[in-house]
């Protein structure tokens, strides 16, 4: 389920973990007064040093009236859950079916509503056990109203028994 975040308050969910609390405060802090978003101009890396292993920006493209997602930044923990830098592939490149539909709907729903979004997801990646996760989705604006880029971070929760239905991550 994903759920849109509306004013300066996280859901009970996403407030539990201290790095979203964090990455999103200092997302509203960067947000120009002028402006509905903040740019990647905004952001600086050396303000948020111990959240960029956490970290993925993706690259908002438009092809033919289509959405297409392309990650340009994927943070070292990131790599170390998943077992692969991400960074320069494109979400059609990565996830199948059902997990690229879910990741495809997250992003577009970030770029349509121009609004934050928070979900669970649980996935199986590769030969490893399924896992839950917690995603915090953060709209970027170059011209602070069109969505070009998502500021995403990702909190690994627990192991997950039984497994989703979903398909494996393809890497």
């Amino acid at each position: 389920m994903i759920d849109i975040i509306r004013g300066k308050k996280l859901p009970q969910k996403a407030a539990v973990e201290e790095s979203f609390c964090r990455l999103y405060d200092y997302w509203h802090s960067v947000t120009p007064s002028n402006r509905l978003l903040p740019g990647r101009q905004h952001i600086n890396p050396a303000d948020i040093t111990d959240l960029l292993g956490r970290i993925a920006l993706v690259d908002v493209h438009s092809v033919g009236g289509e959405k297409q997602f392309q990650y340009r930044l994927w943070g070292s923990i990131m790599t170390e859950i998943i077992g692969k830098d991400c960074t320069g592939k494109f979400i059609h490149d990565l996830f199948k079916d059902k997990q690229l539909e879910i990741v495809q709907q997250a992003f577009e729903a970030v770029v349509e509503a121009k609004s934050p979004h928070f979900s669970e997801v649980t996935w199986g990646i590769e030969d490893r056990d399924y896992r839950r996760y917690k995603r915090l989705l953060l709209p970027l604006a170059a011209d602070g109203k069109n969505v070009n880029m998502i500021l995403g971070s990702i909190v690994e929760v627990d192991l997950v028994i039984e497994p989703s239905s979903l398909s494996r991550y393809v890497l």
